[in-house]
Parts: C-alpha cells; sequence; structure tokens
C-alpha cells in the first residue's frame, strides 16, 4: 500500500516500517516487563528471617553477653563496631564486601528473655532475639524481617540471599565465643 502526501510517497509495508514496528513493540514490550518487575520487588521486597541456635550456657550470661552490644564485635567477626547509647546504638559491618552502617533503637528489653529492635537509619530492618532457658543451656532464637532496597534486589540479589547465612554465621560466632571455642 502507498499514500500520497504533500508529494511525498511512502511505501507503508515496506522493510523500514516492519523493522520500526518491531523495535518499537519490542522497546515497549521490554519497559514494561522492567517495571512490571520492579513492582512485583517492591511490594514483595520483606525478607523474614528465623535461626535458632542452643549455647551452652545460662540463660542469664547468655542474655548479658548479648545486651551488650558494644562487646559484640569482639564475638562476632562480621560486626565491626557498635555504638551503645542508652537505648540507641550504631552499628557498622560489612556483608560480602560490601560496608553497612545503620542506627537502631531498641523497642523492647526484658531481661534475660528478650530484646527487639528497629532501624532508624541505614538498611530498614526490626527484630527480636528471644533467650530460653532449656536446663543450663539457652536457646538462641533470633527473628528479622529486613526489607533491602529494590535497587539492591536487582543489582545485587546476592546480598539479600545471603543476609540469612550472615545471621547464621553471627549466632555460631557468639556461640563458640561463650563456649570458649570462638574469638
Amino acid at each position: 500500500m502507498t499514500s500520497k502526501n504533500d508529494g511525498v510517497i511512502s511505501n507503508m509495508n515496506g522493510p523500514s516500517f516492519g523493522a520500526g514496528f518491531g523495535l518499537g513493540l519490542a522497546v515497549g514490550l521490554t519497559s514494561g516487563l522492567a517495571w512490571t518487575t520492579i513492582a512485583r520487588l517492591r511490594t514483595n521486597s520483606v525478607l523474614r528471617i528465623e535461626k535458632s541456635i542452643q549455647i551452652g550456657k545460662p540463660v542469664e550470661e547468655v542474655f548479658a553477653a548479648w545486651s551488650n552490644f558494644s562487646r559484640l564485635p569482639h564475638m562476632i567477626h562480621s560486626i565491626d563496631e557498635v555504638q551503645q547509647h542508652g537505648a540507641r546504638s550504631f552499628w557498622a559491618m560489612e556483608v560480602d564486601g560490601k560496608h553497612m552502617e545503620w542506627e537502631a533503637a531498641l523497642t523492647q528489653n526484658i531481661p534475660n528473655q528478650s530484646l527487639g529492635w528497629k532501624s532508624l537509619s541505614g538498611p530498614k530492618h526490626t527484630g527480636r532475639i528471644n533467650f530460653s532457658p532449656i536446663g543450663g543451656d539457652t536457646e538462641v532464637h533470633v527473628v528479622m524481617n529486613y526489607q533491602p532496597t529494590v535497587w539492591a534486589r536487582i543489582l545485587s540479589p546476592a546480598v539479600t540471599d545471603n543476609i540469612e547465612s550472615y545471621v547464621e554465621a553471627a549466632l555460631r560466632d557468639f556461640k563458640a565465643s561463650l563456649e570458649g571455642k570462638g574469638q
């Protein structure tokens, strides 16, 4: 089919029209899929992590060690620094070679039973750590909700996948330190 418009004749069935139409369709579909993926990541981006460990020490000793945040860098290798200021604390650590910092506030402190927190800056997360006596031992149970940024999930999904392994490693380091087998 040809059309005449102001003396210019164009062929709408030619290869250039088809190529342009195909390219436009591909770009439209690709951008639509990208925005759909970003929207899905935004709504499903909270990771819930639950980990437990049994430590061969009484609950009072385990709770006292954990609740003294400024000592944790000496017990858990991934934590670089913790500065405690009353119910607030500043944390710095390495996760997959990336330096992360945040400020957190205690939202719950029941001696020898549990500590709850929420981040005030940096990576968004909340959590609770429970301490339960099991005979002369203590079960430490961590529940954490972590919300990585959309760009972190797109650009570095390994970081979000590894958060769970970091929590697990921190609990193992803490156990080893208290039982005299660690740092």
